[in-house]
């Protein structure tokens, strides 16, 4: 199996905190981390960890941050020719924590802006040699739109997350199989609300468009409520959150979405690759930063064989 990652990569620096600051407001930490971030680096390792041989492209700035990058890559196993080097900062972003493993964060890509479609094309011989490309909002529209239109012209499947969330582009979207967004994402892209008091297991007459123009799988997580699974062709399918003591958020999402196309690309079922990514999601949580507490196998077949199984359930058709 192997993913090719249009990536973005972040200096993450994590502090604890009593509670989530007001505006104007300073707060004592508990701890402060700094470790190598970004969703789609995030999503490269956490895939990694699960045994998926990983490759991309990711854009690194000239400054004091740009030799981190390069050791960090060494010390994952990652190939330096996945990085291409621009003018000014690397991204870096600051996360508060609070007791709950609740968090709030800012994020300035910098040179991870930069990326655009001419840096892809040298990558193509690359990313034809993948089973998926995957991509996140922490990269500019031009160069997933470019992976992901060489993908499609290859019959290579594509997986986004559009995080953080802007307007879709309709040509990413024509080329996307695989749509992963949170709750409020999913509100925000007019798919529909996925509130609290909301029946998350509706198909909306908006995911109904997605489905009917080719989109294969819309995943929405929704937390401690687990995820939703959008099909064209079958009932949405529920995935309850596995009950974990959760330290830190941070990093979850990405770890969900790294399980999801681990499972799939393995040819799992579709319960099973959810099951698998809910995991993934969990067990990130149970540290403080994402770097350390991406689940290798090892790891997540320990949890799957000791902790209970959420039951899966299948919504009736709303089509």
């Amino acid at each position: 199996m192997q993913v090719f990652v249009v990536g973005s990569f972040v200096i993450a620096c994590s502090v604890k905190v009593p509670r989530l600051p007001h505006a104007g407001e300073s707060l004592g930490g508990s701890a402060f981390l700094a470790e190598p971030g970004g969703k789609g680096f995030n999503l490269a390792l956490a895939a990694s960890r699960l045994g998926v041989d990983v490759d991309g492209i990711f854009a690194v700035g000239e400054d004091v941050f740009s030799p981190v990058v390069l050791s960090t890559f060494a010390q994952v196993g990652f190939s330096a020719a996945m990085l291409v080097h621009h003018a000014g900062s690397t991204g870096a972003g600051v996360a508060f924590v609070d007791p709950k493993g609740e968090n709030c964060l800012a994020v300035c890509l910098g040179a991870n802006l930069a990326l655009n479609a001419e840096d892809v094309g040298p990558f193509a011989p690359r990313l034809a040699r993948s089973d998926l490309v995957a991509a996140t909002f922490e990269s500019p529209d031009a160069p997933i739109r470019a992976a992901f239109a060489l993908a499609r012209a290859r019959g290579i499947r594509t997986l986004l997350n559009p995080s953080p969330v802007r307007p879709l582009d309709p040509e990413i979207l024509a080329n996307v199989s695989i749509l992963v967004v949170n709750a409020v994402e999913a509100s925000d892209l007019g798919f529909g609300a996925f509130g609290e008091a909301a029946d998350a297991t509706t198909t909306t007459p908006a995911i109904e468009k997605l489905l009917d123009g080719g989109l294969e799988l819309l995943v929405v997580t929704l937390g401690e409520r687990g995820a939703i699974a959008f099909r064209a062709t079958a009932p949405p399918l529920h995935q309850p959150a596995f009950a974990v003591a959760a330290i830190d958020t941070v990093g979850a999402g990405d770890a969900f979405a790294a399980g999801l196309l681990t499972g799939i690309l393995a040819g799992r079922p579709l319960e099973d690759a959810l099951r698998y990514a809910a995991a993934c999601g969990a067990l990130t949580t149970c540290q403080f930063g994402a770097f350390h507490a991406f689940p290798t196998v090892a790891t997540l077949e320990k949890f799957l064989g000791a902790a209970p199984a959420p039951p899966i359930s299948s919504a009736p058709p709303a089509r």
